[in-house]
């Protein structure tokens, strides 16, 4: 297959491939493959977790104000939806069951994932649309792998397993799908720049997950 009949997004998976392996083979992922991820290690996730949905929302609103149409207008919208209802109703009520107070939400985050947190807001705030589309492309597509994977997987704890299902299921998988559209419509010159945005998100997102297993709550 010749480059130019390969889309557009796997070129730029491709040229990620040292960081994409990272995170699929992260001691994170693997310990939940392994069902050995401690509940404070998962405590401890859960809280970085949520505080980056919230960037999230912040992320692809700048891409709303970006997009090039209604079309994709339209279907940012429905992800802010989620993230502002779905995604954020799961932690409250999650955190209301595990006893994570506000106390505990409100302990200094750890640098990396701080990092994590600026350095993506940074690329969707400074970079173009395409630019906003690929971190979190990086960010989606990688979670949609691993975790249609993990689902397979025993996990004993149900709040885990949970969280586990919720990015193996279409509607994630199908708003991967629809990122990763976006990339393959994109110009072949943008290429460079776009590898680039997907390849730093892949590497802050190895640090961040490095983070809960450093750091319990």
């Amino acid at each position: 297959m010749t480059q130019s009949k390969t889309p557009l997004s796997e070129r730029i998976r491709v040229a990620s491939q040292p960081a994409w392996d990272g995170m699929q083979e992260h001691p994170f992922v693997t310990a939940i493959e392994a069902d050995r991820l401690s509940d404070a290690e998962f405590r401890a996730y859960l809280i970085y977790e949520c505080d980056f949905v919230e960037t999230a929302m912040l992320i692809f609103g700048h891409m709303l104000v970006k997009a090039p149409g209604l079309e994709e207008r339209r279907w940012l919208a429905g992800v802010l939806q989620a993230l502002a209802v779905e995604q954020i109703g799961y932690f409250e009520t999650t955190f209301a069951k595990l006893g994570i107070t506000t106390e505990v939400r409100a302990k200094a985050m750890p640098p990396s994932v701080l990092a994590f947190r600026d350095g993506m807001l940074k690329i969707a705030a400074e970079g173009n649309y395409l630019d906003g589309v690929a971190i979190m492309l990086a960010a989606e597509w990688m979670y949609a792998t691993w975790c249609s994977r993990a689902a397979k997987c025993t996990i004993s704890n149900p709040v885990l397993k949970r969280w586990v299902d919720l990015h193996a299921e279409p509607e994630f998988l199908a708003q991967a799908d629809w990122l990763r559209r976006q990339i393959d419509s994109a110009t072949p010159a943008l290429e460079p720049q776009l590898a680039a945005s997907f390849r730093h998100a892949l590497e802050l997102e190895i640090d961040f997950h490095t983070a809960p297993l450093e750091r319990t709550a």
